[in-house]
């Protein structure tokens, strides 16, 4: 537990945008936190739901509620959250997250006994937008979302090659850490948390606490959800990681350049600023995840360096690499080119003729469904008729079988003693009823 006389604020800051499905579930969250000392921090990124009522509706006076005029997205609202942080701590949240009552209490306890890192996560568990857990489900997410604390190298290493796998919201930095890196870079939306997180890697350290402590939600096809899944939201997240890697070592020390990288070098005696300067370029040029294409950016670096007589001298001397090479890479399919662009018209074709295919399916499925239901109306009705047909011949049977019992009654009574003794007398009566009648 931590002690009372040591309890420094912690600063939460959460942007949100139109989060009216889950954002007091969200907020509860935070509130709901073991450790209580805490600025919570949320900028309304011009919300034009109910956003601005349900925030309205907090109470809390930890609570700091900051209103943009107009959406200005997220890198925007968290500079803006940044700005009025207090705290020693700052942890981020999204507004359709949950986090576990401990998350923060646990964190800070880990920072306090890991003075090395500036800076922890945790591992998180998956939701889907009916808060149902989909780790099975998404188990590819979960396993790169369950990192392991790891050294500079590695996670410098894995921003350039792979990406990111840093879980955002279950973050908490010491806030001093945000004026030596800065806010958020305007330009991004998708990757504008591992923008950030590359910066921070290349000042400090952090750890990760092999525990989940927070459930990240997962929509599937939902524009609200920055981290939801769609073609828009998977090209513009590759695009920006491009120019992640464009930047990625525009203020990287040398020493901490070769310390990270010279597994890579192609000259592996590499030292001089230039040399570095075309190691660098060649490795922007390199493919990114499991693409095999070159990046156009990387050649944007070579330009510089062959429009440099000292460095394009430097290229053809120790790199055999000169206009010729360039072409190369050029040949390639780099840019938007029009061959592209006629295999992009072909996919969005193809795509929309499936779109078709899918609206006449789902015509095809409700009519079948509606025929299912007139199929099992008709069964319905004829198990009534069945059923009636059923108790029909019960009856007719239990009627033959009174109808037998009589008639064995009355052949019994009709050979029985008595009835032959009193067959005189039943005559005599019938003819004194036959004068009567008379």
């Amino acid at each position: 537990m931590v002690k009372k006389m040591d309890l420094p604020l912690i600063s939460v800051v959460m942007t949100v945008h139109n989060s009216e499905d889950y954002l007091l579930e969200s907020v509860n969250s935070v509130l709901n936190q073991s450790y209580r000392n805490l600025q919570f921090i949320i900028v309304d990124d011009g919300s034009t739901d109910s956003t601005p009522q349900l925030l309205n509706k907090i109470t809390d006076k930890r609570v700091e509620i900051y209103t943009l005029s107009e959406n200005r997205h997220i890198s925007y609202a968290t500079n803006y959250g940044f700005s009025k942080v207090n705290g020693k701590y700052l942890a981020i949240m999204d507004s359709d997250d949950v986090w576990n009552d401990n998350k923060l209490e646990i964190q800070l306890n880990y920072l306090k006994e890991h003075p090395e890192h500036k800076g922890c996560f945790t591992w998180v568990d998956l939701i889907d937008q009916d808060g149902k857990l989909v780790n099975e489900e998404l188990s590819q997410l979960k396993e790169l979302l369950s990192a392991n604390t790891e050294d500079q190298k590695y996670w410098l290493r894995f921003f350039f090659f792979h990406g990111n796998r840093l879980p955002n919201p279950s973050s908490m930095v010491e806030a001093e850490t945000i004026s030596s890196i800065g806010g958020h870079n305007l330009f991004y939306i998708q990757a504008t948390d591992m923008e950030w997180w590359v910066r921070f890697t290349q000042k400090y350290t952090f750890g990760v606490i092999e525990e989940p402590l927070m459930k990240c939600r997962r929509i599937l096809n939902d524009d609200k959800n920055v981290s939801s899944y769609s073609e828009t939201h998977d090209t513009r997240f590759y695009n920006e990681q491009m120019h992640i890697r464009y930047h990625f070592f525009d203020h990287m020390e040398d020493e901490l350049f070769i310390h990270t990288f010279k597994d890579f070098f192609i000259n592996q005696n590499a030292s001089t600023p230039q040399e570095l300067s075309c190691e660098k370029a060649f490795l922007i040029c390199r493919s990114f995840n499991q693409s095999t294409a070159y990046s156009a950016l990387g050649l944007l670096k070579i330009e510089g360096l062959l429009n440099n007589p000292e460095t394009a001298a430097l290229l053809k001397e120790k790199y055999n690499f000169s206009t010729i090479e360039v072409g190369k890479y050029t040949g390639t399919h780099l840019y938007n080119d029009p061959y592209l662009q006629g295999c992009q018209a072909e996919y969005d074709s193809l795509k929309s003729s499936i779109n078709l295919c899918r609206l006449h399916i789902n015509k095809l499925d409700g009519e079948i469904n509606h025929q299912n239901q007139e199929i099992k109306k008709l069964n319905m009705a004829l198990v009534e008729k069945e059923n009636v047909i059923l108790s029909l011949t019960q009856q007719s049977k239990e009627l033959e079988k009174s109808n037998f019992d009589l008639l064995n009654t009355l052949n019994m009574i009709e050979n029985s003693t008595s009835w032959k003794i009193t067959s005189p007398f039943r005559k005599l009566k019938a003819k004194f009823r036959d004068s009567n009648n008379k």
